[in-house]
């Protein structure tokens, strides 16, 4: 499966691979492909939105101009000529801010790499359905991989491997008691 988003100045591509995340960025500084393994991500998503703040203080202070020039023309009874320039600029600043604001989707690794994705690009239902079946192609490969009796550990690696796998909702409850109990189970019937 496969995500593409573009801004004004950056195109990003990511694709799920059985065992890892793909990221392809193209931008002004040239072309990057980087991997991301589905155990180094870690199990949850943060939302964050980011404002251009210099856009909002523009959009204010040609408000700002524009009320005085407003009240300075009302006071000595002149015409309100003067007041145009201002609100069109404070109009098309507080347009720009609405659109520079960007909604992003972070996911964090574990060595404090960020996988970054804008929240509306495509649109939010594709970024969704990317998502999920990133937990999806994550889960089964960590199933796949680490979900296992390994004979030749003792019982409190095996423990601290089936611990990880609980917390990062890989394995529910139960498979986690069941895991253990046939671990023990089958250690104890192994002669000695």
């Amino acid at each position: 499966m496969e995500l593409h988003q573009k801004t004004l100045l950056e195109k990003r591509s990511f694709f799920l691979l059985s065992n890892k995340l793909k990221l392809r960025s193209k931008d002004a500084q040239g072309e990057q492909e980087n991997y991301i393994s589905y155990e180094s991500l870690k199990s949850e998503a943060k939302i964050t939105c980011h404002k251009n703040s210099k856009l909002l203080f523009m959009a204010m202070a040609m408000l700002t101009v524009a009320i005085c020039i407003f009240l300075q023309s009302s006071i000595i009874n002149r015409d309100f000529i003067y007041i145009i320039f201002p609100v069109i600029l404070a109009f098309l600043s507080g347009v720009l801010y609405q659109h520079h604001q960007q909604d992003y989707i972070i996911l964090e690794t574990c060595d404090r790499r960020k996988v970054i994705f804008l929240r509306d690009k495509p649109n939010r239902q594709a970024l969704e359905i990317f998502l999920t079946r990133l937990w999806l192609y994550r889960r089964q490969y960590l199933r796949d991989k680490y979900f296992y009796i390994n004979y030749d550990r003792d019982l409190k690696q095996q423990t601290e491997r089936l611990k990880w796998l609980l917390k990062e909702n890989v394995i529910n409850k139960s498979e986690y008691k069941l895991a253990q109990e046939d671990w023990i189970i089958d250690r104890s019937c192994q002669p000695r």
